[in-house]
């Protein structure tokens, strides 16, 4: 099968560039064509002028010169199938209207909620909103939703309220994935027809990095003193640095676990990077917590992987609502447990006392006993952590089972997988 796929990176890599990338390589391996149509953010000038400014608004709601490659593209190529990713704000919706001139069907991943949330992740204020949800982006628009900016909100709303006039949400794309069940109800209440949307979860490869990284444990242990019973506990956040995500609540936590212990043998190590970094380290270090996190900025897939092999125990503190964690199933994939908020505990496979645990969204006191408890009993981590790789062998998560249901989609899409 020949498969065109789009995707609008994102100016700081974030899951979805890592998504688009996995699940090429993944239909590559299985010895599917692709061919990738892309444009990245950091095309964008943000010191532009007003002109610049409104070109970008146009090709927001409307991009021509996609409209006119990926035409000329589908000629070329003659794709079985468009399987759209991210096509904010440079690619637009007029890709689906190309394919559709030229006979292909459309596939559209929704990797957050922006169809119907100007932020994208139905959260605002520091919690969960649903007032846009199946009504006017309006209201977004009025709050500054989209990066706190009035304009680029204006932009954004605009491109909704348009194709929705247009119909090109019910009629121009032709099958949905939603990566959980729970996404697909809020996009139903969000309007997009029922019968259009699917779930299929992300893949991830169950990967443990070959080469173990002792530098990580060789820095706690050299940092910190060892507990009574063994060597000192590592616990890993990998994420975006942003207010959504919740690790400040994660920091306030972890002063609360290392308050009154001095030399607490527990490292907790911060992969990634985002608009809260300053702030965080400036709360980390306001805490008195300096000396047990380590910030150590993004990093290659395979140094996070090799980061994460080595830890006790994943922390994943959204508010938001997540709509799927490759995180957690890249940890669950090495055999380690994670700890979640039960904001995001619909978008993972972890299942409570099992696999991990969940805590309640936004509450530093409630994570800081559940930290406590657990890395008090290194048994229970490594039982976890064990039930947590049987999970995800079992899951549809796994590439060869993810394949299969991809092919699937496209197949009902009227597109015929090839072996």
């Amino acid at each position: 099968m020949k498969i065109l796929v789009a995707h609008n990176r994102y100016r700081i890599r974030g899951g979805e560039d890592s998504v688009f990338e996995s699940e090429c390589r993944m239909l590559e391996d299985a010895g599917h064509k692709v061919v990738r149509y892309e444009k990245t953010n950091a095309d964008i000038h943000d010191n532009g002028g007003l002109a610049a400014k409104i070109s970008l608004a146009i090709r927001t709601i409307w991009n021509q010169r996609t409209f006119r490659e990926v035409r000329e593209l589908i000629r070329r190529e003659k794709p079985d199938v468009v399987h759209c990713h991210n096509t904010f704000p440079l690619i637009s919706p007029s890709i689906y209207y190309a394919a559709a001139r030229e006979g292909v069907p459309v596939v559209q991943t929704l990797h957050n909620y922006r169809l119907t949330c100007l932020n994208g992740y139905l959260f605002r204020g520091g919690r969960i909103c649903e007032s846009c949800l199946g009504r006017s982006p309006l209201r977004g628009v009025c709050r500054r939703c989209y990066r706190g900016s009035l304009s680029q909100s204006v932009t954004l709303a605009a491109m909704l309220i348009v194709h929705r006039l247009l119909g090109t949400w019910r009629r121009k794309v032709t099958r949905y994935i939603a990566l959980t069940e729970f996404a697909r109800e809020k996009f139903i209440q969000a309007g997009l027809p029922a019968s259009k949307i699917v779930v299929k979860p992300n893949a991830v490869a169950a990967t443990i990095p070959t080469a173990t990284n002792i530098t990580t444990q060789a820095a706690c242990e050299k940092r910190h003193a060892k507990s009574e019973g063994g060597p000192a506990a590592h616990v890993i956040y990998l994420g975006r640095l942003s207010p959504e995500k919740g690790v400040d609540v994660l920091l306030r936590a972890w002063a609360l676990l290392c308050n009154g212990i001095p030399r607490h043998p527990c490292c907790l190590s911060i992969v990634g990077s985002g608009p809260e970094d300053e702030s965080l380290r400036a709360l980390a270090s306001s805490l008195g917590i300096v000396d047990s996190v380590r910030f150590l900025g993004p990093l290659p897939r395979e140094d996070a992987l090799r980061e994460l092999a080595v830890a006790q125990l994943l922390v994943l503190p959204s508010r938001c609502y997540e709509q799927f964690s490759t995180t957690v199933l890249e940890a669950m994939s090495n055999g380690v447990p994670a700890l979640v908020s039960d904001s995001v505990s619909q978008s993972t496979i972890v299942e409570d006392g099992v696999t991990g645990r969940l805590f309640p969204s936004g509450d530093p006191a409630a994570l800081a006993s559940s930290l406590r408890s657990l890395l008090a009993d290194t048994a229970e981590l490594r039982r976890m952590g064990t039930a947590a790789r049987a999970a995800f062998e079992t899951s549809d998560c796994r590439p060869d089972r993810n394949l299969a249901r991809l092919l699937a989609i496209y197949a009902s899409c009227g597109a015929t997988p090839s072996t």
